[in-house]
């Protein structure tokens, strides 16, 4: 009952833009966020946090009940129960969990399970070859769990967009329920986390799909010791997450 009409909001939100010359990317640069983060709003795919439903009101020069509303009002007073129903679609709004879901997800997924299946090809063919020993076990098979678990949480269940409170505050750390990221001298924020989650897709499911015949190569040219590949993939695990996020920062 007291839910916000998505796609009477996204139009609202698309038209008032249109009409003031601007672009999706000029408005999310004024609101601090991606300018996916204002496609999906537009498409009526997700809702903006409700920090963000005054400055949002304010850009597109109406006020936050035609906002909620998704139309222009009479300037008449709203009756008391039109109010309340108002502020209940507030609150609702700020209790919205963080869209986890689409059709990129669902890609991401397959993009996921083909790599698992390259991942149990080269084990495979590793057990044949019978190079299953304490190097094995220590390097290749320890990078190709880790990049799975990473792999399949920026694959299947990041968030879309971070809560409000990064794009108004400098902070280094990422809280996702049970998932922890912490990186010393970068500020997650909306506008740096899709490249974030971009990287860290495409390197873990590269070495996820890759980890086995890597190793084999390593091992037969004898470049690297039993954890020389383990290194290697977590700098470049870090180094994805830095890069990404100063650039975009």
């Amino acid at each position: 009952m007291y839910e916000i009409d998505r796609a009477a909001f996204g139009g609202f939100v698309a038209r008032l833009r249109k009409e003031r010359a601007m672009t999706q990317k000029d408005l999310a640069q004024r609101l601090f966020v991606s300018d996916k983060a204002v496609s999906k709003w537009e498409r009526g795919l997700s809702l903006p946090d409700v920090a963000l439903l005054i400055p949002l009101a304010e850009a597109l020069g109406v006020t936050v009940t035609e906002l909620l509303e998704g139309r222009r009002l009479e300037t008449e007073p709203m009756a008391p129960d039109d109010v309340e129903a108002l502020v209940k679609k507030a609150i609702h709004l700020s209790e919205a969990p963080a869209s986890r879901g689409g059709p990129d997800r669902r890609r991401q997924g397959l993009s996921y399970a083909a790599a698992l299946v390259l991942a149990a090809a080269g084990t495979a063919a590793l057990l044949w070859a019978h190079w299953f020993d304490d190097a094995f076990w220590s390097s290749a098979f320890l990078i190709a769990v880790l990049s799975a678990v990473f792999g399949g949480y920026f694959c299947l269940l990041a968030p879309a967009a971070l809560p409000w409170y990064h794009d108004v505050s400098d902070l280094s750390f990422v809280y996702d329920g049970p998932f922890r990221m912490n990186v010393p001298g970068v500020r997650f924020n909306n506008r740096n986390w899709p490249h974030v989650t971009a990287w860290m897709r495409r390197w873990c499911l590269g070495s996820l799909a890759l980890a086995m015949p890597l190793y084999a190569l390593a091992r037969q040219a004898g470049l690297w010791g039993a954890y020389g590949l383990l290194g290697l993939w977590l700098a470049g695990l870090f180094l994805c997450i830095y890069i990404a996020a100063k650039r975009y920062e």
